[in-house]
């Protein structure tokens, strides 16, 4: 099996450090204090380097590609924060705070580790492991890429396309279920997140 080079890249990035970067020479990666070797599919440094998941940024704070694997749809919502007050002539008079974005996303079957998934991208594991960090309980940037423009006009830092999908969000849920054991476990993974 050879990872696919997605034309539009993931639609959702995190901005993290990356715990289980994957070493290309012997494919293997620290695991809470172990070195393991991936079970599956070698990752190559092309395939690391492409998706921002390298060896040699794994204690740099970046965004981070999550997996395109088996994700279901993504929801945007937007929640409009708003006074509103009927007038005595019957009228009404609203007061506009803002906007603020609500994102659901899942994944089915989704692999353990990014040596499995499709695309390279961060796996079950990845996400579990930054959810329960501490920089999954506070506040982190995402980046969203769900338009049609080319994915290094979205994830460049510089760009205005950047800015505008750039959000500051936290996890208002979250949860992992375990679907399958054998050589790489299957999950099914659950992510509701808030803008703040």
């Amino acid at each position: 099996m050879s990872f696919q080079n997605l034309s539009k890249g993931s639609i959702l990035y995190i901005e993290a450090l990356d715990p289980f970067a994957i070493d290309p020479a012997n494919n293997s990666f620290d695991y809470k204090g172990s070195t393991v070797v991936a079970p599956g599919n070698t990752y190559t440094s092309a395939v690391a380097t492409r998706n921002s998941l390298a060896l040699s940024s794994k204690t740099q704070l970046r965004f981070r590609r999550v997996t395109e694997h088996n994700r279901a749809p993504l929801s945007l919502n937007t929640e409009r924060i708003e006074s509103g007050q009927r007038m005595s002539n019957g009228t009404l008079r609203k007061y506009f705070v803002a906007d603020k974005l609500n994102i659901n996303v899942s994944w089915e079957m989704i692999p353990s580790f990014r040596n499995e998934t499709v695309d390279g991208g961060w796996g079950a594991e990845d996400l579990k492991n930054f959810y329960e960090s501490a920089a999954g309980r506070g506040a982190f940037r995402i980046k969203l890429n769900p338009t049609v423009f080319d994915k290094d006009l979205v994830e460049q830092s510089d760009g205005a396309l950047a800015d505008d999908y750039t959000y500051t969000v936290m996890f208002a849920s979250c949860d992992f279920t375990l679907l399958k054991r054998g050589l790489q476990p299957f999950w099914s993974v659950n992510i509701s997140l808030e803008q703040v």
